[in-house]
């Protein structure tokens, strides 16, 4: 390019085939730029960094940019999916795993997390013992276990914050520590608290935007979202944990990236921000992303999670899809209460029920439907006070599988009382 700006200078007839050559760069510097100022990422350097090397260097700057700069495109968060409720407290529908079009049109690329083979020790205590799973895009999938069960140490090692002991854990087949720019990759929340409390919510968002290269407009976008617009000018310090999780949850979402992981996002919240996020949750799968939540709320989990991977004791007791789930683990019985439940008792199991006796008169049978209960008591004339059947539920299911993996059990329900001079 100097050499000629050279030749137009010195008046040579060299100047007639100069010309061309220069109407040739100057457009394609011109559309460098563009691209340039129009891009959400870009890639190794910021960019002013690109600015300076496409118009110094012409057009070897610009070959540049074109070929290690520009970044893959991502679509946005801000569709109809997101910016306005679904139409059911249930959520949109969701399409299968496989990064289909959600409601909003946009394709969210098909990025997965693969756990394989995770061992993570902390000295003689193993957090995570050989675990293999994989969370597809798509769905739901929530990540339960017992108190101690190694879900946020999983959780770390999948975001880099841990090494594994042994195994791997990717995403999008790369450990995270790969990952340029993994804002725009990963979104996470793992520690509501995890704010500098000095900081406005504004602020705290615009210094993670600077460091991954994304602009203002995106900040003020998901404060919005997350319903902390009126707000965004306030110390994180003043804010409630329910105000902290939605600025953690805007966090997550700065970079419009196609995997999410939560780490039990609903403590604080009210019941609207309960809905809110259980609504947001579903437009986000339905988009084709990939989001892994942890919680230990099971009525929650029963409305939003898709897919269930249950661990206890850092080992892998289950990964199958929510309704698979609960029936194939789920008791299902009816429960009888009747003054004469001894005689009832006998009189099922003469008929090839099972009655287990739970209190105040009341049996819990199973083996026989609650017709065939109420047909066999009238006939011998024996009274039913109450006969409901008893349907399947995540949270007994849960408690069922995880009985044996639970560390730390409470005592008694009730209080002992305390002994002479033990409150002075």
């Amino acid at each position: 390019m100097f050499t000629i700006m050279r030749v137009m200078a010195s008046g040579s007839p060299a100047l007639t085939a100069a010309i061309p050559i220069l109407v040739l760069l100057v457009p394609f510097t011109v559309v460098c730029l563009v691209d340039l100022a129009r891009a959400r990422q870009v890639r190794y350097l910021p960019k002013w960094g690109w600015a300076v090397i496409i118009c110094v260097s012409i057009p070897w700057g610009g070959l540049a940019y074109l070929v290690f700069g520009r970044a893959g495109r991502t679509p946005g968060l801000t569709g109809p999916s997101l910016t306005k409720p679904p139409e059911s407290a249930a959520g949109p529908p969701r399409p299968p795993a496989g990064g289909q079009a959600g409601p909003a049109g946009h394709r969210a690329s098909p990025v997965m997390i693969e756990v394989e083979g995770l061992t993570k020790c902390f000295g003689p205590v193993i957090a995570a013992d050989n675990l293999s799973f994989t969370v597809r895009p798509g769905q739901v999938t929530g990540f339960l276990g017992p108190n101690g069960a190694g879900k946020t140490t999983t959780m770390r090692v999948i975001l880099g914050l841990d090494a594994p002991t042994s195994g791997s854990a990717l995403v999008g087949g790369r450990p995270y520590q790969r990952i340029i720019q993994p804002l725009h990759e990963v979104g996470s929340l793992l520690d509501a608290n995890a704010v500098h409390g000095g900081r406005t919510a504004r602020v705290h968002l615009s210094s993670l935007a600077r460091s991954n290269g994304i602009g203002h407009r995106r900040v003020t976008e998901v404060l919005e979202l997350t319903g902390l617009g009126a707000v965004a000018d306030r110390r994180a310090g003043t804010f409630s944990l329910g105000m902290k999780q939605r600025l953690g949850i805007a966090a997550a979402l700065l970079g419009d990236p196609p995997v999410l992981i939560f780490d039990e996002p609903v403590n604080g919240l009210d019941p609207e921000g309960i809905q809110w996020i259980r609504e947001l949750f579903g437009s986000l799968a339905a988009e084709g992303r990939t989001v892994l939540v942890s919680s230990h709320l099971m009525s929650e989990m029963a409305m939003t999670a898709d897919h269930l991977i249950i661990i206890g004791r850092g080992r892998l007791l289950t990964d199958m899809a929510t309704e698979l789930f609960v029936e194939s683990n789920a008791r299902k019985d009816v429960l009888v209460r009747s003054p004469r439940a001894g005689e009832l008792a006998a009189l099922l199991a003469a008929h090839g029920a099972v009655a287990v006796p739970e209190g105040h008169g009341g049996l819990g049978v199973t083996g026989m439907g609650a017709p065939e209960i109420a047909d066999l008591a009238a006939a011998q004339r024996i009274p039913v006070h109450e006969l409901t059947p008893r349907h399947a539920s995540l949270e007994q299911a849960y408690l069922d599988l995880t009985s044996g993996s639970v560390e730390y059990r409470a005592g008694a329900g009730t209080l002992p009382a305390a002994r002479e001079g033990d409150l002075r």
